[in-house]
């Protein structure tokens, strides 16, 4: 989602889909990185929290007139795609974080055990 939203992006190809994968992503990255707190300089959410603004900001606004979106007459550019590339997007995101908290409590639930035992 990162490299192929991210260079979707900077191509201006499929714009509401790319940016809903890269935000998506970097929703996933702030998810990760929350414990640090916010500022990036103690290994906080900002910056990727950033990147997921200004891609899902994209996502929503479009491409410009330098982009393959409108050299292509926005045939992989449709309003529709918007909100349902979105929606997609924070599903998965949703899931996948859900996922990894999950693996996490579990860990910890494995260390407290083996603390117990000793």
């Amino acid at each position: 989602a990162e490299a192929g939203g991210g260079t979707l992006l900077a191509l201006g190809l499929a714009t509401p889909a790319a940016g809903a994968a890269a935000a998506g992503a970097m929703a996933g990255a702030s998810a990760v990185h929350v414990p640090n707190g916010f500022f990036a300089q103690s290994g906080g959410y900002e910056h990727a929290a950033s990147l997921g603004l200004a891609a899902a900001g994209l996502a929503i606004t479009g491409p410009g007139r330098l982009s393959l979106d409108h050299a292509l007459g926005h045939t992989v550019d449709r309003r529709w795609m918007v909100p349902v590339a979105l929606g997609a997007t924070a599903a998965v995101t949703t899931v996948v974080i859900g996922m990894r908290n999950k693996r996490l409590r579990r860990q910890e639930e494995g260390e407290q055990e083996a603390l117990f035992e000793e």
